[in-house]
């Protein structure tokens, strides 16, 4: 990975505590989101979920539409 412009002393920080986060669950990613959901729910701050994904746009077809065709 090349290296960043610029970094940023907070982005690199929350890293540090990332890593040392996944250290002590032993690397395992499902453990550490499990610490991190049982953080959360301890929390007495309200936890706002992430919205749904936007729904994909259907692409429009290329045919005529029926009232165009019997217009022929």
């Amino acid at each position: 990975m090349s290296e960043p412009i610029y970094e940023d002393p907070v982005v690199a920080e929350i890293h540090a505590i990332r890593a040392q986060m996944l250290a002590e669950c032993g690397g395992d990613h499902h453990k550490l989101m499990e610490q991190v959901d049982e953080h959360e729910r301890a929390s007495d701050r309200r936890i706002i979920p992430a919205p749904p994904p936007a729904m994909p746009v259907a692409k429009q077809s290329a045919a005529v539409p029926e009232s165009e065709e019997r217009s022929r």
